[in-house]
């Protein structure tokens, strides 16, 4: 391996705690001497500082998640400057569905080449257009569950709504005809006897 393919600078975006420290020996491994610079939220700092296989930390302050727009235009330039050979996002799913902001942050690094982690260890090669894709798919996925969620609640309402008013119906209606019944009084039978002297009449 040549001097310039074992000094390869890496940028790594911490979006998923649970596969970092697979993630860096894996790229430890790939590339012998390679320097990592992991870009993390703030306050996360101190739980990493002394992770032997980190070259250099940096924090994006902003509490929101993670994307281009909370880090800022000006950090995004000082990213470019530093000319990384590989940018990589991590994702705790196989399919990083989820994921999109990573994937445009770490594009937006315009290092020489980026990469997508799952939590198997394995990764794609990502580019611009297909984070942009992939942002778009997860916009449509995230509506049309929003459209079924408010398609289920109101048909669950009008299912609702029928069965009260059934109820009330039937218990408006019922009480009518109970008190509209009209009084019969009862016929008593005509004795036998009666009936013969009716006759013999």
């Amino acid at each position: 391996m040549d001097t310039q393919e074992s000094q390869k600078n890496i940028l790594v975006i911490r979006s998923a705690t649970r596969i970092l420290n697979q993630t860096l020996l894996s790229l430890k491994e790939e590339f012998p001497g390679c320097r990592i610079t992991v870009l993390v939220p703030e306050p996360v700092r101190e739980a990493i500082e002394q992770d032997p296989l980190i070259d250099e930390i940096l924090t994006i302050t902003d509490q929101r998640r993670m994307s281009v727009s909370s880090y800022g235009t000006e950090n995004i330039a000082r990213l470019r400057e530093r000319k990384f050979d590989l940018a990589v996002a991590l994702y705790n799913i196989d399919h990083g569905l989820g994921y999109s902001n990573i994937d445009l942050l770490a594009c937006a690094a315009h290092s020489k080449e980026v990469r997508g982690y799952n939590s198997r260890g394995t990764f794609v090669k990502l580019d611009s257009a297909k984070a942009v894709r992939k942002s778009l798919m997860e916009k449509t996925t995230f509506f049309w569950l929003g459209i079924n969620y408010a398609a289920t609640a109101l048909l669950f309402f009008i299912i609702t709504l029928a069965l009260i008013g059934e109820w009330g119906v039937r218990k408006l209606f019922g009480r009518k005809s109970v008190s509209h019944e009209s009084y019969q009084p009862s016929r008593s039978p005509v004795p036998e006897a009666d009936k013969a002297v009716s006759q013999a009449r």
